[in-house]
C-alpha cells in the first residue's frame, strides 16, 4: 500500500511518531516530504497532520491534496479538530498575517481522523492493517467520525459526559490527557481550563463519548 505524508504546519511531534511508526510496519510504500521531496501524485492514502491556516497558501495546497487521494486521513489533532492552533490570533512572528488556523475538515471533506497531541505510534498499525488486509473493523467507526467534527476538547466533555451523569467515572480521559488539564473531583473528572489545549484525546478516549460521536455521525 502507498501512504504519502504531507505536513501543513505544526509543531513536527506527530510527523515525528508518524515516520517512526511507519517504518516498522510491513507491505508499505511510505513517503514523507520530511524525508525528501517528491511528486504527489494519485495517492492511495495521504496523511495529513497539522492545522490548516485560512490565510496561507496551505487551502490551496490542501484542496490539491485532496483531489489526488484516495482515502485523506487528518492526524493528530491540530489537522483533526484544531487543537492547540485555535489559540492564535495573530501577530505573532514570523507571520503575523496568520491569525486563523482549522482543522483541514474545515476547508476539505476528510475520510478518517486520528485526534493526538501527539497520538499514540500504536494506534498506526491496527489502523492501516485494516487497510492492508482489506478487513474495516468496527473501530475504526471512531475515526469516520472525528472526521465530520470541527472541534473536540474538555468543554465538550464535561457537557456531553459529565454533566449529563453518564460518566462512569473510569478515568481514561485523565490518563490520556497530554496536558494535566483534567483532575478527579468527587469520583467524576473536572476541567482545568487554563490547562486545556483542546486536543480532543480525552473525548475519544472516554467510553460514553466515543459511543455519543459513532451515534452521532455514523449512519
Amino acid at each position: 500500500m502507498r501512504i504519502t505524508h504531507v505536513d501543513i504546519g505544526g509543531c513536527e511531534g506527530c510527523s515525528f511518531v508518524l515516520i517512526r511508526a511507519m517504518k516498522k510496519l510491513q507491505g508499505i510504500e511510505f513517503k514523507s516530504r520530511l524525508l525528501g521531496k517528491f511528486e504527489i501524485e494519485n495517492e492511495e492514502m495521504i496523511i495529513v497532520s497539522g492545522a490548516v491556516c485560512l490565510n496561507s497558501e496551505k487551502v490551496d495546497v490542501l484542496k490539491e491534496l485532496r483531489e489526488k487521494a484516495k482515502i485523506l486521513v487528518a492526524f493528530g489533532s491540530c489537522a483533526s479538530v484544531g487543537g492547540i492552533t485555535r489559540y492564535c490570533r495573530g501577530g505573532q512572528e514570523p507571520k503575523p498575517e496568520h491569525m486563523t488556523f482549522q482543522p483541514i475538515n474545515a476547508v476539505v471533506d476528510v475520510d478518517y481522523a486520528i485526534p493526538g497531541c501527539p497520538p499514540s505510534p500504536r494506534m498506526l498499525k491496527p489502523f492501516i492493517d485494516s487497510f492492508v488486509s482489506g478487513k474495516q473493523s468496527n473501530y475504526m467507526q471512531i475515526f469516520k467520525a472525528v472526521a465530520k467534527v470541527k472541534r473536540l476538547s474538555g468543554f465538550d466533555l464535561i457537557d456531553d459526559v459529565v454533566l449529563q451523569n453518564i460518566c462512569i467515572g473510569c478515568g481514561a480521559c485523565i490518563l490520556s490527557c497530554p496536558n494535566g488539564a483534567l483532575q478527579m473531583v468527587g469520583g467524576k473528572p473536572d476541567l482545568i481550563v487554563e490547562k486545556c489545549i483542546r486536543c480532543g484525546t480525552c473525548y475519544v478516549r472516554c467510553p460514553r463519548a466515543s459511543q455519543i460521536l459513532v451515534r452521532r455521525y455514523i449512519k
